[in-house]
């Protein structure tokens, strides 16, 4: 008996992990980021949606200095909008982990001059939206 409950457990979660790219928007988002995210096995559909949205803005950062103004100032708006709606679901512990997996060892020096070069925009928090 405990091992019938304990395979259905095991299947069911595995059959998560499986469904789960069909409800999470994993285009634009690098493939070794969408397997991390993907792999969460403990994070809701909601929160991987939150992940997969940050990691499209995030992984912008990385040639952020390349880029033109107007260019700098989408992806400025894009990584703001992408990380409040990363707070509304997920701790800042999860959002510093696609963080790493992202940038890896270049993490705080892409992150620092981000911060430093980066327009600060106000948003209007209604006509943000949320994947």
């Amino acid at each position: 008996m405990k091992k019938t409950i304990l395979l259905s457990l095991v299947l069911s979660l595995g059959g998560c992990q499986l469904v789960s790219p069909i409800f999470v928007d994993y285009n634009g988002v690098r493939m070794d980021a969408a397997k991390w995210i993907n792999s969460q096995s403990l994070l809701s559909m909601q929160q991987k949606r939150s992940l997969a949205q940050l990691s499209k803005a995030q992984q912008q950062l990385r040639h952020y200095s390349d880029q033109d103004g107007p260019t700098r100032l989408a992806i400025a708006k894009q990584n703001q909008i992408a990380l409040h709606c990363a707070h509304l679901y997920l701790s800042e512990k999860k959002i510093s982990q696609l963080q790493q997996q992202l940038f890896g060892d270049e993490k705080q020096q892409i992150l620092a001059f981000y911060q430093e070069n980066a327009p600060m925009i106000k948003l209007d928090e209604k006509s943000i939206q949320c994947e």
